[in-house]
């Protein structure tokens, strides 16, 4: 299609007639199920192609037609799109759904023109149209190859053009990606997506449906009707593989629906599924809707255990239940069971016992949020980008970690907890020093220093530059955080811990520059000169 001239149309497009004839049989169909709103998706091949029949199609029904209201919905590539067409798009309530696999070297390999050249230069105007008129719109895109280490890409696509859904299906190759990998990959891109305000679903979101609304598949397949109508005329049930491949004529649905060939097939698609979903724990939710994404798409009977493993544990993941518990100074709210997590909460325990010694004491209660993966610790704080190494981080006055967080980096972010209790206010890079010395003090052995770096002047270095030179590598290995925790050192080997600690309670209305000024005859700026003026020895 990326090979029309701008008002040729392929050989094969549907006709008005059959376009109109389609929706009205179908209205009539609905009519006769007492069913009152239908969801019309127009796709191709590249509907655009075919604008004129789509825009006569939008005047003629409208958003309501016969009793029964109609939501639209057109598939795209974007390359068609102009400007007259999104204004026309929108003020009919047509949503559009536009095709991108991920930037422009991801997209240009899976949407290539007819002579292998790439596209994306061709959807990037529609994506600016889309904005520029806050047009409805979903990015639609599936899991593949070329794709499938680039997803958050696609989120990134959507937060710049302020498309705030994409629909991310799921992967038919069923040789491509092992379903653990397929997880994955889709939890981090809808954990990222959660967290940039985009929603991601997919054919899961069938399944899902069923469950927040306490529906059985049994029970939605009689409230529904869903038909794919040809270009010619011809349409199916595309249920499952069988009804696919049974074609009808438009014009003699109704009389087929008037005779009972929705239940039909209905049944036939239930005892199916009681078959092959047999021992399922999503059997009534589901019963089968895995199975027909891959033979929809891949339009043989094959092997769907791939399909079926990915829709039982997405949506397990999805169902989690959260766990709540106060206990002691802890609130704690957890994705993972806090039966299983008696170690943890014994090392915050111990943790916050030692800190109420080493620091000061404090009567708050912590807020402890338990998560199971990086990328929701990310979603439910708010920081973005984590590094991958992250197990634990505070935002504010809450505490956020995964669940199997070692005890190193428990002491490391309690102590954030304890100075943002007392609104202790110091530059990033010292918070961090404190929170090392605290760290060293409670382990048994101190981490030995390299002695051979050469040292920069943290404090000189952009707030951007800072934080990228504190996430790169863990503490361990990392040369920012061993000078942070020397500055802290060498100020309580001048001043002692106890005026060290009065300093930094005094932060909250006063610079630590002042204060160290007024405790010590010198600014922090003085003290990090003297102790950086040589190498470390």
């Amino acid at each position: 299609m990326f090979e029309l001239g701008e008002n040729i149309l392929p050989s094969k497009v549907m006709s008005q007639d059959v376009f109109n004839k389609s929706v009205e049989t179908f209205v009539d169909s609905m009519n006769h199920l007492s069913l009152k709103e239908a969801m019309i998706s127009i796709y191709g091949g590249e509907t655009l192609a075919n604008k004129k029949v789509i825009k006569e199609g939008l005047l003629k029904f409208g958003s309501y037609f016969r009793g029964v209201k109609l939501v639209w919905v057109m598939n795209t590539n974007g390359s068609l799109l102009k400007e007259e067409d999104i204004l026309f798009f929108k003020e009919h309530g047509l949503e559009i759904h536009i095709s991108i696999d991920g930037k422009e070297e991801i997209h240009n390999i899976s949407r290539p023109t007819h002579k292998g050249k790439g596209t994306f230069h061709m959807v990037t105007p529609a994506l600016e149209l889309i904005r520029k008129h806050k047009a409805p719109s979903q990015i639609n895109t599936y899991m593949m190859p070329s794709n499938f280490n680039h997803l958050k890409d696609l989120v990134e696509i959507a937060s710049k053009y302020e498309i705030p859904k994409i629909y991310l299906d799921q992967f038919y190759n069923l040789d491509m990606i092992t379903h653990q990998v397929g997880m994955k990959k889709y939890m981090q891109v809808y954990l990222y997506g959660m967290s940039k305000g985009i929603e991601i679903s997919g054919p899961w979101k069938k399944v899902m449906n069923n469950v927040h609304n306490q529906n059985s598949r049994k029970k939605v397949l009689e409230d529904s009707l869903l038909l794919d109508v040809n270009i010619d005329g011809t349409c199916y049930f595309p249920i499952h593989i069988e009804s696919k491949n049974l074609h009808y004529h438009i014009d003699t649905l109704l009389d087929k629906i008037k005779n009972g060939l929705r239940e039909d097939i209905n049944h036939k698609t239930l005892a199916k599924s009681s078959e092959k979903c047999e021992g399922c724990e999503l059997k009534s939710h589901c019963a089968g809707i895995a199975i027909e994404q891959v033979q929809y798409h891949i339009g043989v009977d094959v092997d769907t255990k791939v399909s079926c493993d990915f829709f039982r544990d997405w949506c397990k993941f999805l169902m989690r239940p959260v766990y709540y518990k106060k206990e002691d100074d802890f609130h704690f709210i957890s994705m993972i069971d806090l039966e299983k997590l008696d170690s943890l909460i014994k090392d915050l325990k111990k943790t916050n016992a030692i800190l109420q010694k080493n620091l000061w004491s404090s009567n708050n209660n912590i807020a402890v949020n338990i998560v199971e993966y990086v990328e929701e610790i990310q979603l439910v704080s708010k920081m973005e980008n984590l590094p991958s190494w992250v197990s634990a981080v505070v935002s504010g006055q809450s505490l956020y970690l995964k669940g199997d967080v070692l005890t190193p980096a428990i002491v490391h972010e309690l102590t954030h907890v304890y100075l943002a209790f007392e609104e202790v206010n110091l530059p990033p890079w010292l918070e961090e020093g404190v929170c090392e010395w605290q760290q060293r003090m409670f382990n048994s052995t101190k981490r030995k220093i390299n002695s051979s770096h050469d040292f920069k002047n943290i404090q000189n270095l952009s707030r951007n530059d800072l934080n990228k030179g504190f996430s790169d590598q863990r503490p361990g290995q990392n040369s920012y955080y061993d000078q942070a925790f020397l500055v802290v050192e060498y100020l309580i080997s001048l001043m002692g811990e106890d005026l060290f600690k009065e300093a930094l309670l005094l932060t909250k209305n006063r610079s630590i520059s002042d204060i160290l000024t007024e405790f010590t005859g010198h600014s922090l700026e003085e003290h990090i000169e003297f102790r950086f003026r040589n190498k470390v020895s």
